[in-house]
């Protein structure tokens, strides 16, 4: 102490210092300070990947197929380009003011038309500027607006749902037990996935038993597109084991363009049917969509199993608590009680 102490009085230099001991002293000082708030700041840290960052406002790191973000945790303000995860904060009681794209807006979702909601156009054409003065905390979109990722980026933290995931409830329930972290609310969504669950092992059991295959259609101003594994609806086949009709069917985002002649070739005991027109309103339901000669000689057909499914939730939402259940329910219904 004592050398120490001449030391900084006579401003000498010791070997291998870079400045005087005084100022040396200074910076010991600092370096401690700097480690008590890496300290603080590790200590900081909360269970289940949720931190607090700095001002005492808390985060979360997700993962999507972008890469990683932090999210905040409770925000305040929320732009929702996804309808599945609207759904799913509304299901979750989540009550962030929001803004999202009201046009072709699912008619289970309704409610949210009213004024308080900020309205940014729609999923596919929406407007940036809206959603910047808006001064979102979080946004969350889909593939359809994935190619503006770097832009809305740059406005707020964004994250991604996968909504074309080969595994669509896996996806499903990441995209759920996630929002249920975001806005603090991990019970309920955990026991919206126990139902869930419930659901698909239901429907798989009852799928397996009945033997039946199954052609899953998109139907769209007189054009007819089939899917299979591996598609946009490939929930019925991948996740809820419903055996396919025709298991070479080309996996693409539009489907495999098919004709009556092939649906009738295939024969298939269940043809599911999204009816796109309808979907994104185009046209009225048209519950004889279909009826035509070729098509009426297949088992389906002949069994009343040419199933209309709800198209604004096959087409326009999916991935959320309401679609997601409603989605099962239709699949199993098709096998009986």
């Amino acid at each position: 102490m004592a050398e120490n102490s001449s030391a900084s009085t006579t401003n000498e230099r010791e070997p291998g210092l870079s400045a005087p001991l005084s100022t040396q002293t200074k910076n010991n000082k600092d370096n401690m300070k700097k480690t008590i708030i890496a300290l603080m700041a590790a200590w900081m840290i909360l269970p289940g990947g949720v931190c607090a960052a700095e001002g005492g406002a808390k985060t979360l790191t997700a993962a999507h197929s972008m890469g990683t973000v932090e999210l905040p945790v409770n925000p305040r303000r929320v732009v929702v380009l996804d309808y599945g995860s609207l759904e799913t904060i509304h299901e979750l009681g989540a009550k962030p003011e929001l803004a999202l794209p009201k046009r072709l807006l699912p008619s289970y979702l309704e409610q949210y038309k009213g004024d308080q909601y900020v309205d940014i156009g729609n999923v596919k054409e929406f407007n940036i500027e809206t959603i910047n003065a808006f001064k979102p905390d979080l946004i969350i979109i889909s593939s359809r607006q994935q190619d503006f990722y770097d832009k809305l980026s740059a406005i707020a933290p964004v994250y991604l749902v996968n909504a074309l995931a080969g595994d669509q409830v896996g996806e499903a329930r990441k995209n759920i037990k996630l929002l249920g972290d975001v806005f603090g609310l991990p019970e309920k969504a955990d026991e919206a996935l126990k139902n869930i669950d419930a659901a698909v092992a239901r429907t798989r059991a009852k799928a397996a038993a009945s033997g039946r295959k199954a052609l899953v259609l998109l139907v769209n101003d007189g054009k007819v597109s089939a899917y299979g594994s591996g598609s946009r609806f490939g929930l019925v086949h991948d996740n809820l084991g419903v055996p396919q009709a025709d298991e070479h069917i080309k996996v693409g985002i539009h489907g495999q363009q098919v004709n009556y002649e092939y649906i009738a070739a295939r024969n298939p005991d269940i043809i599911f049917v999204v009816d796109r027109s309808v979907a994104i309103g185009r046209s009225e339901r048209n519950p004889r969509l279909l009826d035509n000669a070729l098509v009426n000689r297949t088992k389906a057909a002949k069994n009343g199993a040419v199933i209309l499914l709800d198209p604004q939730v096959w087409y326009l939402s999916g991935g959320g608590i309401t679609s997601l259940n409603k989605m099962i329910s239709e699949i199993e219904a098709a096998f009986g009680k």
